[in-house]
C-alpha cells in the first residue's frame, strides 16, 4: 500500500491540476489578510464564519478533492495498466486505501492548514478555533476523497458530475434548504466544526451538531470506500 501511496501522490502532484489546486488553497489566507489590513464593515468573527462556511467549505475543499480524488486512477485508466496493479499481490481494499489517502494527503491537508490559517490570520477563536477549523475541514476533505475516488472509478465523467454535485447539491441546494441537511459533507465539516470550538461560526444557521456532522463525515468515508472497493473488485480486471 506505501508504494501505491507513494506513486499517486507523485502522479498527483505532477499533474496540471496541482496548480489550480495552489490558487484556491491561497484564497482564504488571502481574503484573511485582506481582512487585516483593510477597513473592514464586519466583525471577527463574522468574516470568519463566511470565509469558512462560503470559501473554504462550499469551495475550496470540494474543488480541491474533486480536482485530485477523481483523477487518483487517472493514470491506471488511461493507459489501461489497472490490471498490472491489480496483480500486484495486495488486497483490492489496500489499492483503494493507497490513492484514497494520496489524495486526501496531497488535496485535504492543503484546505485544511489554509482555512486554519485564514481564521488565525483574521485573528478569531485564537489557537482553539484554528485548530477546530483544520480538524473540521480534514474530516469533510476524508468524505470529499471517498465520494470522488469512488466516481473516478464509476464513471468518466466524474470531473463533470462532481463539479454538478459540488455547485447544485453542496453549494445550493444543502447551503440553503434545512431538510437535507444530514446528507451534506459541507454540513458534517461545519458541525464539528462548531462541536469542536462553539465560538466558530455561530453566525451560520442550522448547524448540525459535533457528533452528528462526525459520524455523518465517517459514514459517508466509510460507505464509498467500500463501494470503491467494490466497484474495483468488480471492474474487467484479472
Amino acid at each position: 500500500m506505501t508504494a501505491i501511496f507513494a506513486l499517486t501522490v507523485r502522479q498527483l502532484t505532477e499533474s496540471r491540476r496541482l496548480w489550480l489546486v495552489v490558487a484556491l488553497v491561497a484564497l482564504p489566507p488571502l481574503a484573511g489578510v485582506a481582512f487585516r489590513v483593510g477597513d473592514p464593515t464586519t466583525t471577527d468573527p463574522d468574516f470568519a464564519d463566511d470565509v469558512t462556511a462560503t470559501l473554504v467549505a462550499s469551495a475550496t475543499l470540494p474543488l480541491s478533492l474533486l480536482l485530485f480524488a477523481t483523477s487518483a486512477f487517472g493514470n491506471e485508466l488511461s493507459d489501461r495498466t489497472l490490471g498490472f496493479l491489480a496483480l500486484r499481490p495486495i488486497a483490492r481494499w489496500q489499492i483503494v486505501a493507497g490513492k484514497l489517502v494520496a489524495a486526501l494527503v496531497v488535496g485535504g491537508v492543503p484546505v485544511a492548514l489554509s482555512g486554519a490559517l485564514a481564521v488565525a490570520i483574521v485573528g478569531t477563536g485564537g489557537v482553539g478555533g484554528a485548530a477546530a477549523t483544520g480538524i473540521g475541514l480534514l474530516a469533510g476533505a476524508a468524505a470529499y476523497a471517498a465520494i470522488f475516488t469512488w466516481a473516478g472509478l464509476a464513471t468518466r465523467h466524474a470531473l463533470l458530475l462532481g463539479l454538478v454535485y459540488v455547485f447544485v447539491w453542496e453549494a445550493t441546494l444543502a447551503a440553503y434548504l434545512d431538510g437535507v441537511r444530514f446528507l451534506s459533507v459541507r454540513r458534517y465539516t461545519l458541525g464539528l466544526i462548531h462541536g469542536l470550538d462553539g465560538d466558530r461560526l455561530e453566525s451560520v444557521e442550522h448547524l448540525l451538531g459535533g457528533a452528528a456532522g462526525l459520524l455523518g463525515a465517517a459514514v459517508v468515508t466509510v460507505a464509498f470506500a467500500l463501494l470503491a472497493v467494490r466497484k474495483l473488485d468488480r471492474m474487467d480486471v484479472p
